[in-house]
């Protein structure tokens, strides 16, 4: 048994059918709006490469100056040492006759010390 549709011929039912088998409506612009979608996505993400490589070089300069301060904040604490021990008078005259310095009314002899040798090192 199988069910037989009859269809009125008037204009709703013509209506309807229309819309049915209407043509689908064509997208000209789809292609295009895709296209500029495509390339601003490539500029920002081109962006944002240029931003991470930046930030690289930014972090290398920044460990670079950390290790410049370091190694400028230890040759201070040196110097402020080596201050420290020039302001003590004995030291400082104990340095100038290092480096054969004496007073007014001094004579300097060398000698030679005889546990270390003409090179310098000890037996």
């Amino acid at each position: 048994m199988s069910k037989q549709v009859i269809q009125l011929n008037n204009e709703f039912t013509k209506g309807k059918n229309k819309e049915k088998f209407a043509p689908v409506p064509k997208r000209k612009h789809l292609g295009f709006i895709l296209v500029i979608a495509i390339l601003l996505f490539s500029l920002a993400s081109m962006s944002l490469i240029r931003s991470y490589q930046n930030l690289q070089t930014q972090v290398g300069l920044e460990q670079k100056a950390i290790k410049q301060h370091e190694a400028l904040t230890k040759e201070v604490a040196s110097k402020s040492e080596e201050i420290k021990k020039l302001q003590n008078p004995n030291f400082l005259q104990k340095f100038a006759r290092s480096q054969g310095y004496s007073q007014s009314d001094e004579k300097i002899f060398e000698t030679q010390n005889p546990l270390i040798g003409a090179s310098g090192v000890t037996p």
